[in-house]
């Protein structure tokens, strides 16, 4: 994932985060859930008809640490949250969700580390108008949505938006 990708996000709408599976804990001032590879579904408020969907995922690199891995497509039929069914124009979301609002995306911030030939995602947060949701990778990730800034995030790498 690198910044131009992460800067095409800036100003849709985190419309819904699909997980297959989930439990949800009130944390403070939001909720933290627990899941695997959540699917974060980006919609243009200008152009409805082209969703974006983010999959992320989870790898161990050499040295045993979590890894966060992000892969990008606008198809919803090459996902498992989505079944197509007769009668129905598109797919149909057939997994758990998390629904959130005042969702315009304002900025991304990139969390992990590096090391002597290259960066390692371990985490996003992604401000939204009065929220922040942040995914921590893993074997199981979490997803914070609260509205103060999560705490212990590994270092930045970088941030893209306001």
């Amino acid at each position: 994932m690198n910044e131009a990708s992460l800067q095409s996000i800036i100003g849709m709408d985190l419309k819904t985060i699909l997980v297959e599976q989930l439990t949800a804990y009130q944390r403070g001032d939001g909720w933290e859930y627990q899941c695997a590879e959540p699917v974060l579904r980006f919609q243009s408020p200008i152009d409805s008809g082209r969703p974006l969907y983010w999959v992320l995922s989870w790898t161990e690199t050499e040295d045993g640490d979590d890894q966060l891995l992000i892969d990008e497509t606008h198809d919803a039929d090459t996902l498992s949250q989505f079944q197509r069914v007769e009668g129905f124009r598109e797919p149909l979301i057939v997994s758990s969700s998390i629904q959130l609002e005042n969702t315009l995306v304002q900025r991304v911030l990139v969390y992990g580390y590096k090391d002597e030939e290259k960066e390692f995602l371990t985490s996003i947060v992604i401000k939204l108008e009065n929220i922040y949701v942040a995914f921590t990778s893993g074997p199981v990730f979490t997803v914070t949505v609260a509205k103060t800034f999560p705490e212990n995030m590994d270092r930045e790498l970088f941030r893209v938006g306001e």
